[in-house]
This record gives C-alpha cells, structure tokens and sequence, in this order.
C-alpha cells in the first residue's frame, strides 16, 4: 500500500491522499486504528521528494490504570529518494534512502511506521489522569487510620545491640 513505482509518479509536482485502516500497518505491541495519509511528490530524474503528513489514531494502554484510550498522531515528515547511491540518513526532520533500483519503486512504510511510534508519548497517561493543558494530575498520597504511637517509637532492638558496639 505505500510502496510506489517511480514511473508511476507523474513528473514534477503530485499528490496523493491515503486512508490507511487498521490492517494496513503494523505497529507491532500499539494497535493502530487507522489513519489518513497525505503524501506530496516532487520528481525529477535524480531524485523523488516526499513530503508526507500523517494523521492516525492508536490505542494505547495507560501506565497507570491499565486501562486502554485512543491517541492521536499528527506529524510531518520527508523522505528524499535518491537514484545514485549514498550514505542513508534519517533525523526528527527527514530522511535520505536510496532508490530501490531492483523494482524500480520507493517505500514509505518504514518512515510512516517510525513517525507514528516516535511521536508516541513516553509515559502513556489515560486522559482523565492528564489537566486541561495535557500535564499530568498529582496523585494524592493518601493514609488510612493512624499509626499506633508504640509502633512510631518503638526501636528495633538490633540497632541498640548495633549502638553499643560502636561505643
């Protein structure tokens, strides 16, 4: 699905608008519910520029309650495809791979899939544990019942046995 033949992509300037369903993209342990994909082509005989623009939804599990919630991705990223070999590179902002000489196509799954999971967040929080501006709530620490007042005072016997060896 996002594997393009390069003689396919009309010269210059193109576009092209996915709607990718679950099935379509492994995210590996993050279910990916589906998403839209809106990719921009620049194509000349040394190089294919994409532009692509990435809105998904995942269903994450909350570290906290285990409970599972929907989150949503939208990032930007490009890839430059290059016809004579060099050195691949990728970076937050974009990418630089080679063509697939053999079929004579470019693949954006790699690139869609990393976008997705490097925009993930790193402590995944249900939103009723989030505030209004996305930050995380405290957590009352709370007690329960008072603590037995011999319990507070009482010494472990080993640390006066301890006390006296060193004097």
């Amino acid at each position: 699905m996002l594997k393009f033949k390069i003689f396919e992509i009309p010269e210059e300037q193109s576009e092209k608008t996915l709607q990718l369903s679950s099935e379509e993209l492994d995210l590996g342990d993050v279910t990916f519910k589906g998403g839209s994909l809106h990719i921009d082509f620049y194509r000349t005989m040394q190089f294919v520029r994409t532009q692509f623009s990435i809105d998904a939804e995942v269903e994450l599990v909350c570290d906290r309650s285990l409970d599972a919630f929907d989150y949503d991705v939208q990032q930007d990223y490009e890839v430059l495809f290059k016809a004579e070999e060099v050195e691949e590179s990728a970076d937050e902002n974009g990418a630089v791979r080679n063509y697939d000489h053999a079929s004579k196509q470019i693949d954006l799954e790699q690139d869609v899939r990393d976008t997705i999971l490097l925009n993930l967040p790193t402590k995944k929080l249900h939103p009723r544990f989030l505030d209004e501006n996305g930050n995380p709530k405290e957590i009352l620490n709370e007690q329960f019942g008072d603590l037995p007042e011999e319990d507070e005072e009482k010494i472990d016997p080993r640390w006066e046995k301890l006390k006296e060896l060193k004097d």
